[in-house]
C-alpha cells in the first residue's frame, strides 16, 4: 500500500496510461488532474487525493476517494484479463479503464475539506449523474458515458464493461467496509449476537 498520496496519484495516472488511444488517455488525465464542471455550477473541485470517498461510509477518511479509484481501477483491469483468457470475451480495456478511473471524480464537487473535516456541499444531482454529464460534455465515447453513469445504483449496466466496473465498485466499497456495519455481517449470513 502506498502511503505518500502523490505516489498514489502517480500510480493512477500510470494506470490510465496503458489507454492505447491517445485522445481518451490525455482527456482521462486532463480531468483528473484538473477536475471542473463545464455547466458553469458554481461548485469548486476539492483535491482528488484529499477527501474521502464517502462521508459515513466506505473509504471515509482522508485520501479515500483516491484509494478507492485506484482499487477499483486496478480490479477492472484484472477482471478485464481474466474474463478474456477464461471466455474469450473481448472487452474494450481503454474504455473500462477511463471510467474506472473516472467514476467517482464528480465526488470532487460533492465534497468539501473544512478545517480537519470533510463536509458535503449542497449538491443536489448525485455524482454519478454530474460525472456522466461532465463525460458526455468532454466529448467522451457514448460507452465510457454509459460506464460511469450505470455504477452504483445509476442507469441499468448495458455492456460488459458496465457490470465490470459495478461489481468492482461495489467489491471494493464492501471489502474496506467489512466489519465496520453489522447489516453487512447479517447479510452474510454472521451472527449479531
Amino acid at each position: 500500500m502506498m502511503t505518500d498520496k502523490n505516489s498514489k496519484l502517480e500510480h493512477l495516472i500510470k494506470l490510465v496510461e496503458k489507454i492505447k488511444d491517445k485522445e481518451l488517455r490525455e482527456k482521462t488525465i486532463d480531468l483528473i488532474k484538473d477536475p471542473k464542471l463545464s455547466s458553469g455550477w458554481d461548485y469548486k473541485a476539492s483535491e482528488f487525493d484529499e477527501i474521502p470517498a464517502w462521508i459515513g461510509d466506505h473509504h471515509g477518511y482522508r485520501g479515500g476517494l483516491l484509494e478507492h479509484t485506484i482499487s477499483v481501477t486496478e480490479m477492472c483491469i484484472m477482471l478485464a484479463e481474466h474474463f478474456k483468457k477464461m471466455y474469450g470475451r473481448e472487452i474494450n480495456i481503454d474504455y473500462l479503464i477511463a471510467a474506472a478511473a473516472l467514476h467517482d471524480i464528480a465526488k470532487v464537487f460533492e465534497i468539501r475539506k473544512e478545517g480537519d473535516k470533510f463536509a458535503f456541499n449542497n449538491f443536489i444531482i448525485d455524482h454519478v449523474r454530474v460525472g456522466a454529464s461532465e463525460l458526455y460534455a468532454r466529448g467522451f465515447p457514448e460507452e465510457v458515458v454509459h460506464i460511469v453513469g450505470s455504477h452504483g445504483g445509476g442507469d441499468t449496466p448495458r455492456t460488459l464493461e458496465a457490470i465490470i466496473l459495478n461489481v468492482a465498485d461495489s467489491l471494493d466499497a464492501s471489502v474496506e467496509n467489512f466489519g465496520k456495519d453489522r447489516t453487512l455481517l447479517y447479510l452474510l449470513g454472521e451472527s449479531l449476537q
